[in-house]
């Protein structure tokens, strides 16, 4: 089976799961879900790094995804990363380890970078879904970074010749970016249109945010591989490699996306249900 069939076939299974939790699937197995699909994508992220402290950095990054399910408050998400990255970095450094510090220091750097995405993402996703049209923006905002993958994936394929980013991910085009975004931008943004308060001019700007950001996730989680020399981040997924491969762009994407859905109401000519 070649590998596009393999990616063709999880997807096909994948995308109605998600839209299903994303709309019907009631609390608290919205939160538990969710919950589970952090630890799985922490748990992967963590292996894939070889840091040492790894039972530390697990469960630090366990608490942090619970604490975020149920807390409400910026102010405590806000001192809850600052704590929690802290207490990992204090923990991680006191450990014995073959790896020279630079390269632990690199490594670990680069796990801030998705792992402060992962919880935002989290936090983001769950203070969404209580909202009244929640999670048709967040049904609008997946939608978006899965057009805009499709679009870049043949695009790319088809058209692509100038190389996006060539030292971190080769295979991306500039030509497969731009026709990604034009897909991302107008697939969000139709359902943003017809099915939540937001008017066109908001969520066409949103939809640049939301797929400039996936663009970020990807070259990321790509950098990531390339410090570690690893092709994918895990073999769950068939045709996709690992967790991390399928949400790289999903994670920095949607949060920022649900970042300015909930506060720039005001700039943006929408209101927002306070939190």
């Amino acid at each position: 089976m070649s590998e596009l069939l393999k990616r063709i076939l999880t997807a096909s299974i994948l995308a109605p799961l998600a839209v299903w939790w994303l709309l019907f699937a009631p609390s608290p197995w919205f939160e538990v879900l969710l919950g589970m699909l952090g630890l799985a994508a922490m748990f992967e992220l963590i292996v894939m790094l070889a840091l040492p402290g790894r039972i530390a950095y697990v469960f630090s990054g366990a608490a942090g995804i619970a604490l975020l399910i149920v807390s409400q408050q910026v102010a405590a998400v806000i001192l809850l990363l600052s704590v929690l990255w802290l207490g990992v970095f204090m923990l991680a450094v006191r450990r014995e380890s073959a790896m020279p510090v630079a390269e632990q220091t690199h490594r670990f750097a680069l796990g801030c970078w998705m792992t402060v995405w992962l919880l935002l993402f989290v936090w983001v996703t769950g203070v969404l879904h209580h909202l009244p049209s929640g999670h048709l923006f967040m049904l609008g905002a997946f939608v978006g970074v899965w057009a805009a993958d499709i679009g870049a994936y043949f695009a790319g394929r088809a058209f692509g010749k100038n190389k996006l980013c060539l030292p971190i991910s080769p295979g991306k085009s500039v030509e497969g970016a731009i026709a990604g975004a034009v897909c991302g931008i107008l697939a969000s943004g139709s359902i943003w249109t017809s099915y939540t308060d937001l008017a066109m001019l908001p969520a066409m700007l949103i939809g640049l945010a939301l797929v400039i950001t996936a663009v970020l996730g990807d070259l990321g989680e790509s950098a990531i591989k390339r410090a570690v020399g690893v092709k994918d981040s895990g073999r769950m997924l068939p045709g996709h490699g690992g967790l991390l491969d399928r949400v790289d762009a999903l994670l920095p994407a949607v949060a920022v996306a649900g970042v300015l859905y909930l506060f720039a109401g005001g700039a943006l000519g929408i209101s927002r249900v306070a939190l």
